[in-house]
């Protein structure tokens, strides 16, 4: 490997504006630019001879004083830089502290989330998973006239071991086969997903990997896997690498498979040691696996079963130490922390905490999808405490509970067997894991037994409701928000295929007459997520005529504006449906750079900023949580019932057409519960955001003025938002303003 500690110049320059029309004062800093200079020759994760290069809006977190966020990667200069946005200066003795890949939930230093992704393209990993050892600052920043001076160096550190996978054969029949995938497997250990870790630790230039120690937390797995295709080769020389971050530490067994395209291959692995920063090699002679032809991965399709009365099936145990479970002829599995420990003449109970955990069950193909299964208790469980249903989604952080019933607490004995019966219709299109989860303790160590265990097809479920994102609206609501006559309001729908099906995207308002859309409406669940972004699409919307458009394709609308921080701002092409809430569906991602779906909206302080971080934490709302949250857009000209002025520009650079701004942009977010059947709803909870269209740079999407009710949305607005709620429960659950308990309901 080549160097593995990054070297990072901090300069600060200061400089001062008129702000906000407000007087300036001394000591008074209005806005402050840091800096952050990537040497030239430095690489982020150096897996290979070539190394994997920072690219440009590459995500650096960061935390000052008075800053928490993030710095993107600017490749275009020579040295490389990282530029962030504080209205603080920073004062003289206090620490910047950085890390990788940035989150956009991390608030707190000393409990900062990193994420090890756990699904990897090989050849490039995407987050090598980094520390910076903190730098004082030894002298403040001053605040008048222009300053730029280096403070010192922050040197990054990876947090991740490296694993350098070599896949060859000595039989030549299995030599002209192709690599599909490698996937590493360790028992009971977290590898991959959601770690935390305190910054502060590392308060010295010298450390010990203790206080590099990742603390693994709820969305975390016990496996990685790498997609690389490449071909088989005949000796471990002319292999191709395939390189795999996983986290450090020690792994007692576990499992690698290698997948090609005509057969698995897997190796038991035991006592394998994991160093933090460290590169080990695994050659892989396929020779010398358990090989399962025309198998490329262990995936069950419907109508699957597993009774449990002989065997755990294809199931795997996680957790305990094995003496927990017994599958028996009349009860199926059979799981109690209450066991005989090796050597002991009497049973005692035992903290344990296990699982029994289904294969991936394909359920993309199916029009709906029910789970059946019988099971009882003894008096010492509760279904509440102690046991659990869960389900995953492929690719997706944790796991979610399943409304499983749970039989009554016997008085004595056992319970009689209860069958469930449950629809799985929010997740069909997926591929999914089934966990039977048990909790014992020293006090309380019942037993668990289950049976007959299906997946089945099913008809597809109908709801009840209309889409749920969709607003009401009417001319005479709309009444005082904008200067159009509103007589050509285009109610246009979008949708592609996702997942082999034809899905909605999203739907929006449309008024040629302010060449924009009152609001954009659409749902957002974690399969809609993925990365990257290419500008390429810019399109008109083939749903309007294009005389009713304009034309922001080849160039934006061209149109500097003189703001607080930064006197070259512009106006940029803003997304009301961003491009990352639809990454994951390449043919839904495409239609998000239609113009319909476009407004001029202030780059730096908006677009590039608190705008950007509100749309981002969304997304993490969907990917932390699993929910679908319906999510509505908008761009206002005025609140109803004001006679605010409406500016307006010119796109003198495409076609000279005049362009109404919005003096606002608004959200409003809806999170649901569904029935068992996912055909009406039980309950719900709302938040919303109202932001003038103006330089808000700095500041946080969730302070207290921006975040409002949906009621006072609608009052501003004139639209029912949400209106296919059931009525009772739309009118309590649009008072919210809380943040927080939107996010945890």
């Amino acid at each position: 490997m080549k160097r593995v500690l990054f070297a990072i110049a901090l300069t600060a320059v200061v400089t001062v504006s008129c702000g906000r029309e407000e007087a300036e004062t001394v000591n008074n800093p209005v806005e402050h630019e840091y800096t952050f200079v990537i040497e030239d020759g430095e690489t982020r994760a150096t897996l290979d001879d070539g190394g994997v290069l920072w690219v440009a809006n590459d995500r650096v977190g960061m935390f000052l004083d008075g800053y928490t966020g993030y710095a993107n990667v600017n490749t275009s200069t020579t040295p490389k830089q990282v530029t962030l946005y504080s209205k603080n200066e920073i004062p003289a003795g206090s620490y910047a502290y950085a890390y990788y890949p940035y989150k956009g939930s991390n608030t707190d230093k000393t409990e900062t989330v990193i994420t090890l992704a756990t699904n990897q393209d090989g050849g490039s990993i995407s987050a090598m998973p980094m520390a910076g050892i903190p730098f004082l600052v030894q002298n403040t920043v001053e605040v008048s006239g222009n300053s730029a001076q280096t403070n010192g160096t922050i040197r990054f550190v990876n947090l991740g071991a490296i694993i350098d996978f070599r896949v060859f054969s000595t039989n030549s029949a299995y030599a002209s086969e192709t690599l599909q995938y490698v996937k590493f497997q360790a028992d009971g250990v977290s590898i991959s997903g959601d770690a935390t870790i305190d910054l502060t630790a590392l308060s010295d230039r010298t450390f010990d990997d203790s206080a590099l120690e990742l603390s693994w937390s709820q969305g975390a797995f016990d496996y990685v896997k790498v997609s690389q295709t490449a071909p088989v080769a005949s000796n471990k020389d002319a292999a191709t690498p395939v390189y795999m971050v996983v986290g450090p530490g020690s792994y007692p067994s576990g499992t690698i498979t290698v997948g090609t395209d005509v057969a698995t291959y897997t190796f038991p692995f035991t006592a394998k040691e994991l160093g933090r920063n460290a590169l080990k090699r695994f050659n892989m002679n396929l020779a010398n696996a358990t090989r399962v032809a025309g198998v490329v991965e262990n995936v069950k399709t419907l109508p699957y079963s597993e009774a449990f009365t002989d065997s755990k099936g294809d199931f795997t145990i996680e957790g305990g130490t094995g003496s927990e479970w017994q599958f028996r002829a009349t009860y199926g599995a059979t799981v109690t922390g209450y066991y005989k420990d090796s050597g002991a003449s009497s049973s005692s109970r035992h903290d344990v905490t296990t699982a029994l955990v289904s294969p991936w069950i394909d359920l993309r193909s199916v029009p709906g999808a029910r789970l059946k299964f019988s099971h009882a208790i003894n008096k010492y469980l509760t279904g509440e405490s102690y046991g659990a249903v869960m389900i995953q989604k492929e690719g997706e952080s944790g796991w979610s509970t399943l409304p499983v019933p749970f039989p009554a607490l016997p008085s004595s004995n056992y319970s009689s067997y209860l069958d469930v019966d449950i629809s799985l219709a929010a997740y069909v299109g997926y591929k999914v894991k089934i966990k039977f989860e048990y909790v014992s303790t020293q006090s309380d160590s019942g037993t668990w037994e289950f049976r007959n265990f299906s997946l089945i097809e099913a008809p597809a479920a109908t709801p009840q409701l209309g889409w749920l994102e969709l607003p009401e609206y009417s001319a005479s609501s709309m009444s005082g928000t904008t200067s159009s006559p509103l007589n050509d309001l285009l109610l246009v729908k979008h949708s592609a295929e996702m997942n082999s099906t034809v899905q909605r995207n999203y739907s929006c308002l449309y008024d040629p007459a302010m060449y924009a859309s009152y609001w954009v409406a659409y749902p957002l669940c974690a399969s809609h997520l993925g990365s990257g972004r290419s500008d390429d699409p810019w399109d008109f919307d083939p749903g309007v005529p294009t005389s009713k458009q304009t034309n922001v394709i080849d160039y934006s609308y061209n149109v500097k504006i003189a703001t607080w921080s930064n006197s070259d701002n512009f106006y940029a092409r803003g997304h009301q449906i961003p491009n990352a809430d639809r990454n994951g569906c390449e043919a839904m991602r495409i239609q998000t750079f239609y113009m319909t779906n476009i407004t001029p909206q202030i780059h730096y302080g908006l677009n590039a900023d608190i705008w950007m971080n509100l749309e981002s934490a969304v997304r993490d709302v969907v990917k932390s949580s699993s929910d679908t949250v319906y999510v509505v857009t908008g761009a206002a000209f005025r609140k109803k019932g004001e006679n605010t002025q409406i500016n307006t520009i010119v796109n003198d650079r495409n076609d000279s057409k005049v362009i109404p701004v919005p003096n606002y942009y608004w959200k409003a977010l809806l999170k649901v519960k569904w029935n068992t059947e996912r055909t009406s709803v039980t309950s719900a909870k709302t938040i919303g955001f109202w932001m003038p269209h103006e330089d808000l740079l700095g500041d946080s999407y969730d302070d207290a003025k921006y975040v409002v009710s949906i009621d006072q949305l609608e009052a501003w607005t004139g639209f029912d938002l949400f209106a296919n709620l059931p009525d009772a429960i739309e009118s309590t659950a649009q008072d919210n303003t809380s943040w927080s308990n939107f996010k945890s309901f």
